[in-house]
């Protein structure tokens, strides 16, 4: 049998180099592209319509590339087809995934035993990596990194650092995907955010859609810098440089990530959890409303009224009137006796 002879239309230049490198070479893209415009076609044919000079073992290394990827089949001992793209092109992208997964997975692993070879020709115990990170981009690399290797859970304790005010400062939709590591599973995420970032304006929404997603929120007044780690061992630090330098610190060392992470939990133990906008029913039968519960919430981690009003696009004398009535509500004089009395009806 032979084909209805149609004419290869040979593809721009920048289309075939993505397909190249997406396929491993610009001969193998050059063989797809062709077999996706003729139903059945032999190897010679190809070779004919492709590069005259291409040796008969090039091209049966890029038939075999595509045949192992599952984008063509033998029609017979000498015909090839192309399978329809619109599935096969997906599953091969979903297996480049997959291994792409599997590489970050082993990243942190392959790290630490390239580390603890290091460390033993040196003749060292354990190795202390701890190494500087100098822009955004290397620190969000790190922290990168971090997600893809933790196994289940992340803490993090955060002050007004570059990193998270550069965070702060970026689109809604940003803060509305979960986290995973490298193996796809969602990694449960807590976070102490220092007091002093209740005076950024973006923060209230951006907290609130995260625990929408499933993060723990607390406010506390006692974060020393920004820090994150993992529970593989990973550490990232972003500090808050007075000079206005991005300084950060990506650790490795399971111990020194273990002292860090001793602090985070601290930090948490002392702060306040962020009710939201729940509205949930309170004791004494008393549904708390939610926009009380949100000055509630700011209010006994320290903000003040002026902080409260822009957090929550009120007027500031809007804030001082439902103070007042929270004040009167829980028989408490002053805001500290209103914190401990809220606290002991489970209101905080």
């Amino acid at each position: 049998m032979s084909d209805v002879h149609q004419e290869f239309t040979e593809p721009s230049r920048a289309p075939r180099r993505g397909l190249g490198d997406l396929l491993g070479s610009d001969l193998t893209a050059n063989v797809y592209l062709a077999l996706l415009q003729r139903p059945t076609v032999t190897a010679d044919q190809l070779r004919a319509e492709i590069d005259p000079d291409a040796s008969q073992d090039d091209l049966a290394l890029a038939l075999h590339a595509l045949e192992s990827g599952r984008l063509v089949r033998r029609v017979d001992s000498e015909r090839w087809a192309v399978f329809p793209p619109e599935r096969a092109l997906g599953s091969y992208a979903s297996r480049l995934e997959e291994r792409a997964r599997a590489v970050r997975s082993s990243m942190v692993g392959l790290t630490r035993l390239h580390e603890s070879s290091t460390a033993a020709r040196r003749g060292d115990e354990l190795p202390v990596r701890v190494q500087l990170l100098r822009t955004l981009d290397e620190i969000s690399g790190a922290m990168g990194q971090l997600f893809a290797g933790a196994e289940d859970d992340v803490v993090s304790m955060r002050r007004a650092s570059p990193r998270v005010l550069h965070m702060l400062d970026q689109p809604e939709e940003t803060h509305e995907e979960p986290v995973f590591n490298a193996e796809g599973r969602e990694i449960h995420l807590r976070v102490s955010f220092d007091k002093d970032l209740l005076q950024h304006p973006n923060l209230h929404r951006a907290v609130e859609i995260r625990r929408r997603v499933g993060d723990q929120v607390r406010f506390s007044t006692q974060v020393p810098f920004t820090a994150t780690v993992s529970d593989a061992g990973m550490c990232v630090v972003d500090i808050d440089d007075p000079g206005g330098s991005i300084i950060g610190l990506q650790i490795t060392h399971p111990g020194v990530s273990a002292v860090i992470r001793r602090v985070i939990d601290s930090t948490w133990q002392t702060g306040l959890p962020w009710r939201g906008r729940d509205g949930e029913v309170v004791g004494e039968g008393v549904v708390l409303d939610p926009k009380d519960a949100d000055i509630l919430t700011l209010l006994t981690s320290g903000a003040a009224d002026a902080t409260i009003a822009r957090q929550l696009g009120i007027s500031q004398r809007t804030v001082e009137r439902r103070v007042r009535r929270m004040l009167d509500h829980l028989n408490a004089s002053t805001r500290f006796q209103a914190g401990v009395q809220a606290a002991k009806r489970g209101w905080i």
